[in-house]
């Protein structure tokens, strides 16, 4: 591979550059990218939130790469901590989907392996934007037939949720790409199912310190895999950077 320099910010489109990234998805699962920022040390949350370590470059690959996926998949502690709600594109972004025979907006899978969501959340609010409740055997009945009502559900796994089986469910479904957004629970369940195709990280130029329980993984997967490094950007100092896995 050519050597990479980090390139700056400016005069770089987002959305252009992410949408022209080589994204092939294997037979039996979709692409999986997981997005995520972090401190220099390691800290995904400030004052328990994410966005504390966000900035402009940032929240600007954040929305770029939230135009690329068929399904938007995060932990529901990710889904309540960060309010999550129907995603929400501008009228070019859905286009661009369109053209490239996508749904004009990307679906939102929310893992949860007891099923233990509010149907009257924000999460849940707009009805032509349907979730999809990933979840177990173990889920209590009347949870998820509560959540049938206003999401789509698939079972995968009895005491915790097999991704890999979901995934396969997702792809008989034509989804090629899913973009992951945490938390540091599901990066590691898919670190350690070797199912991470590419990591796009941004890295805070702060130091956060102190006892940080939340990383970015919480353990090392059995045999570790390499992925190429494939894109340096920077601008004041934050980092955003591209891993895949080799063609």
């Amino acid at each position: 591979m050519d050597q990479l320099f980090p390139r700056p910010v400016a005069n770089l489109d987002p959305v252009e550059l992410v949408a022209a990234d080589t994204r092939t998805a294997p037979t039996d699962r979709p692409w999986v990218l997981v997005n995520m920022v972090a401190s220099i040390d390691g800290a995904i949350e400030v004052e328990g939130r994410s966005g504390g370590l966000s900035s402009r470059a940032d929240k600007a690959m954040f929305h770029a790469l939230r135009q690329l996926p068929d399904v938007i998949m995060a932990g529901a502690g990710t889904v309540r901590v960060e309010n999550y709600g129907p995603v929400q594109l501008d009228a070019d972004a859905q286009a661009r989907r369109v053209a490239r025979g996508q749904q004009a907006l990307p679906r939102l899978a929310v893992v949860s392996g007891r099923a233990h969501l509010d149907p009257a959340s924000r999460l849940f609010s707009d009805p032509t934007q349907r979730p999809i409740v990933i979840t177990t055997t173990t889920a209590s009945s009347d949870a998820v037939d509560k959540l049938r009502d206003v999401a789509d559900i698939i079972v995968a796994g009895s005491d915790t949720v097999d991704l890999r089986a979901a995934f396969a469910q997702l792809r008989e479904q034509e989804v090629k790409t899913l973009l992951c957004e945490g938390g540091p629970t599901l990066n590691n369940q898919l670190l350690q199912d070797d199912l991470v195709d590419e990591w796009c990280q941004t890295i805070a130029p702060v130091l956060t310190g102190g006892n940080t329980a939340q990383r970015s993984t919480t353990s090392l997967p059995q045999d570790a895999r390499s992925l190429q490094l494939a894109r340096v950007i920077v601008e004041d100092d934050v980092l955003l950077v591209r891993y895949a896995r080799e063609s």
